[in-house]
């Protein structure tokens, strides 16, 4: 993987947060933490990664919330909420408010992995098709009728 961060977790719990980045690093990505909605959102300016990792339980304002002012700041940033409580009606709220994803904090490191590659390349191909169709790379995406 390269070495710009692909993955932002955002959770004031610190234990959590350096055990998941821990284990994401070994897997081989590059991974920023902040440890609330504040330092999160600031981090998001300079990091540029693919994929926000963030808490639905936080003090100050909570993931929905960070989720909104986030998506407003980079409407292509992926966004993957979590929450210590299994709430269907949550995991509702969050894919309408737009993440692309919604997991118990509980779930294994596995299946957190499996769900985050997902969301990653997703990511990476929405990127790909957005400079592609900025070129107008005519060998690939043919002009549309009556454009120059």
């Amino acid at each position: 993987m390269s070495a710009s961060v692909q993955i932002l977790l955002i959770d004031d719990d610190r234990a959590w947060r350096e055990t998941v980045s821990e284990y994401l690093r070994d897997q081989g990505f590059a991974v920023a933490t902040a440890e609330g909605p504040r330092p999160g959102q600031a981090l998001l300016e300079q990091a540029d990664p693919l994929v926000a990792v963030i808490d639905y339980q936080m003090p100050e304002m909570d993931g929905l919330q960070l989720l909104r002012r986030l998506r407003r700041r980079r409407r292509d940033l992926s966004v993957l909420l979590l929450s210590s409580e299994e709430n269907p009606a949550l995991a509702a709220r969050a894919l309408d408010e737009g993440a692309l994803a919604f997991l118990s904090k509980n779930t294994p490191p596995r299946q957190l992995l499996r769900k985050l590659l997902q969301l990653l390349v997703g990511a990476l191909i929405e990127a790909t098709m957005r400079r592609l169709l900025a070129r107008r790379d005519a060998r690939l995406l043919p002009s549309p009728r009556g454009a120059a």
